[in-house]
């Protein structure tokens, strides 16, 4: 069976054509904006025959997985390059050069200082380059952490490698934030100069590559009907998108609950949302929430060109409804109260007068997210079925199942549950959550 087509192919092209030119690229990205995804892919055999048809030469792509280092130390760096290109070369490189590339690689793990293993570095590298005709492509994903923490010489090193190659020799690094700033230096080191001209931030998937992306995933329980809603809710994020579809293919099929709903309470999507917002500086949070809470109040075009750089924004909004929830409740504090009950979307933590309840059953959680989302308004039972349970239970759930996980939920968040100061019964006309205590 024949492998669905690669949703970032332009950005793979543009990435190929500039290291078949002989220029390092960086790609740019948040959290499970599809950074690994393109960087594996520029490996496979469509890639090599790509960059051989535009460069005219053979190249040697190695992928370089930067999370594999055993520490985060400049030793750590050289041999899991050095063994990655071991991984990938033996067999296609002459075989007289393989056991000096070992015994490089050897030493590196064995040496006693960094200085050794620099060395050793940089002579596997020129043998490399020196005896083999082809192009040597290094890839190394997940390098932000590393490259942050590298000493200035390893950098250094890097540089003068590919300034003696760079015939040759070429580098392209996926990292959260351009290299400069995850230094935080003001002026680009030697290194990071080498990618300046050519940066490129992961974009957003187009309707047409987010289809292609659940085709990859073959998530036969998603049905047709669902997928617009799908591509809706994600907005073109691959994380978020892995994460509604899974969502919905594993979700019963006989339950028929509103998908927006469901992605707005369980707890994939909402981890997308953590993982994007925990990497974000305290200036890009205030711009989003300033969108998000006074649309109308207007940002410097700076500011948005950042923030859509970062896969943040689509056409001036947060790229989806489940982020834009999610900074709309970050943006009206999400400090526990000493009074009232506080739900923490996000963590799926329940606070009642500042105190932490015991964690809710998957019914309960379901049926305190609805009634907070209207607190101070009535819920009747139609409501409540259809969320909790969902469409299909309808005509089964009668009003003592209702009333008994009404019950069980007041047994958590009330001080009294023989006399509830906050979720209080309409007889005959529904439930309703107060936002304070006594409040009718």
């Amino acid at each position: 069976m024949p492998q669905p087509e690669f949703p970032f192919k332009e950005m793979r092209e543009r990435v190929l054509a500039d290291m078949a030119a002989g220029h390092c690229v960086s790609i740019i990205g948040l959290s499970n904006t599809g950074k690994s995804m393109l960087m594996r892919s520029l490996v496979d055999e469509e890639s090599q025959r790509s960059y051989k048809k535009i460069s005219g030469r053979e190249g040697y792509l190695v992928y370089i997985d930067c999370n594999r280092a055993v520490a985060i130390s400049d030793q750590a760096f050289y041999e899991v390059v050095l063994r990655s290109i071991l991984e990938n070369l033996s067999g296609r490189i002459k075989s007289t050069l393989i056991p000096t590339l070992r015994e490089h690689h050897q030493t590196i793990t064995e040496a006693d200082s960094s200085f050794t293993a620099s060395l050793s570095f940089n002579l596997a590298l020129s043998d490399l380059c020196e005896q083999v005709e082809q192009d040597l492509c290094l890839l190394f994903d997940e390098f932000g952490e590393i490259y942050a923490d590298l000493d200035e010489r390893a950098l250094l090193n890097l540089r003068a490698l590919r300034d003696r190659f760079h015939d040759r020799l070429v580098y392209a690094a996926a990292t959260e934030r351009s290299l400069s700033e995850l230094r935080g230096e003001s002026v680009e080191d030697e290194f990071a100069e080498l990618f300046s001209r050519f940066t490129y931030p992961m974009p957003l998937l187009t309707e047409a590559e987010m289809e292609l992306l659940l085709d990859r995933l073959d998530l036969s329980g998603i049905p047709a009907a669902a997928r617009s809603k799908i591509h809706e809710l994600a907005g073109g994020h691959p994380g978020m998108l892995i994460a509604v579809a899974q969502l919905l293919a594993n979700a019963s099929r006989d339950r028929k609950v509103d998908p927006e709903y469901l992605a707005r309470v369980e707890p994939q999507p909402r981890a997308e949302c953590l993982k994007l917002w925990s990497q974000l500086e305290n200036n890009d949070r205030e711009a989003l929430i300033s969108i998000v809470l006074e649309p109308n109040a207007g940002l410097p075009p700076r500011q948005i060109h950042r923030l859509e750089r970062l896969g943040l924004l689509r056409e001036g909004k947060p790229f989806s409804p489940i982020f834009t929830d999610f900074i709309a409740r970050k943006g009206r504090g999400a400090d526990v109260e000493a009074q009232g009950v506080f739900l923490d979307s996000d963590s799926g933590d329940v606070w009642v007068e500042g105190i932490r309840v015991p964690v809710l059953t998957d019914l309960e959680y379901r049926l305190l997210d609805l009634l907070y989302t209207r607190r101070d308004k009535l819920t009747d039972k139609y409501q409540i079925v259809t969320a909790v349970w969902g469409e299909d239970y309808l005509g089964s759930v009668d009003d003592a199942r209702v009333e008994k996980l009404i019950s069980r939920l007041r047994s958590k968040i009330e001080p009294d549950p023989s006399e509830p100061s906050y979720l209080i019964t309409r007889r005959g006309r529904g439930y309703k959550l107060l936002s304070a205590s006594g409040k009718s």
